[in-house]
Formats: C-alpha cells, sequence, structure tokens
C-alpha cells in the first residue's frame, strides 16, 4: 500500500466523523496546524524517526496539539502513531484539507506569472473562474521567471498554458519541421 492510499484512507475515515459530528470547518483547521507543524524540520524527525519510541512520539506531540486541536484530530495523530503511520500525517492532512474544501464547495486554483498581479485583475479572474466552475475560488499565486510572460492556471485537473516560453517553444518546433 503506499502513500496516497494510506493518506486517502484515513482522511476519509476522519472526513466521514468531522461530517457526522458538524465540525469539518475546525477539523480543516486543525489539519492546517498539523501540516505546518509537520514541516517544521524537529518534528518532521520525530514523525519519521522509527528509532524513536511510540511512547515519546506521543507524549511530545501530545504537548505540541493538546488543546489546540479537537479530540477529534488529536485522537487521529494518537491513532497514527499506535498504528506506525505518524510519517503519513502531512499526507493525511493534505488529502483531509482537499476533501474538505471540496465539501465546502471550494476549488483551489493555482496562477504562475512572471510578475505578481495586481488585486483588481485578480480578482477579475477569480470572478471569471467561480463563475465558469460554480465554485469559490482560493488562489495560490506563483511567481516563476522562466516562463518569460503570459501565465500558467491550473484548476482542478484542467491546465491551461498561455506563457510566452510555451509559444517561443511551438514557433520553434513548426519552423524546425521538415
Amino acid at each position: 500500500m503506499n502513500e496516497s492510499k494510506i493518506s486517502v484512507r484515513y482522511a476519509r475515515a476522519l472526513f466521514m466523523s468531522a461530517k457526522e459530528q458538524a465540525i469539518v470547518d475546525r477539523v480543516r483547521d486543525d489539519m492546517e496546524y498539523l501540516l505546518k507543524l509537520s514541516s517544521l524540520d524537529d518534528v518532521r524527525e520525530l514523525l519519521e524517526s522509527p528509532v524513536i519510541a511510540n511512547r515519546v512520539k506521543r507524549e511530545t506531540l501530545r504537548l505540541l496539539v493538546k488543546g489546540k486541536i479537537h479530540e477529534l484530530t488529536y485522537n487521529l495523530v494518537q491513532l497514527t502513531i499506535t498504528n506506525n503511520r505518524d510519517s503519513y500525517l502531512p499526507g493525511i492532512s493534505r488529502c483531509f484539507i482537499d476533501q474538505a474544501d471540496r465539501f465546502n464547495g471550494i476549488t483551489k486554483t493555482k496562477l504562475t506569472t512572471t510578475v505578481t498581479i495586481d488585486k483588481a485583475l485578480l480578482e477579475r479572474l477569480r470572478a471569471m473562474i467561480e463563475e465558469n466552475t460554480g465554485t469559490k475560488i482560493l488562489f495560490e499565486q506563483a511567481i516563476d521567471p522562466e516562463i518569460t510572460g503570459g501565465f500558467l492556471l491550473k484548476v482542478e485537473d484542467k491546465f491551461i498554458d498561455a506563457s510566452v516560453r510555451t509559444q517561443l517553444r511551438n514557433i520553434k518546433k513548426e519552423l524546425t519541421k521538415d
């Protein structure tokens, strides 16, 4: 079983429990917190180390998260440690966040440009995408000078490449055809 299947399985079970208890948004916030926490070097080493005893991991994580996350989320953390799946917590967190966003009608969108986009243009783009998808858009912006100009837009599984880099590649291909 690979990481994604394990992460999806735990995230799905957590989501179903959170939905039954009507605390999806609260648990989503908890998973954001766990994702940030697990990105810290010391915490990542703790989670990934097979040498550190589960008792030590359990106690350390209890001190880090108890009172900051809902009991349901805390129980998941403890369960992953017991089942030696604690290194999957970041993946479980990402999977849960994705499920919660879909449940709340939120579509993640990544916009890559060569420069920062002004807020007015970004809002017009958001309105257009929201109208086409019928969902609320959550933008992630990235700057990549390598695309030369234009933009790359990823909405769920759809990808629009309107970059100058790609246009130049296509022109080069056409010019070098026999």
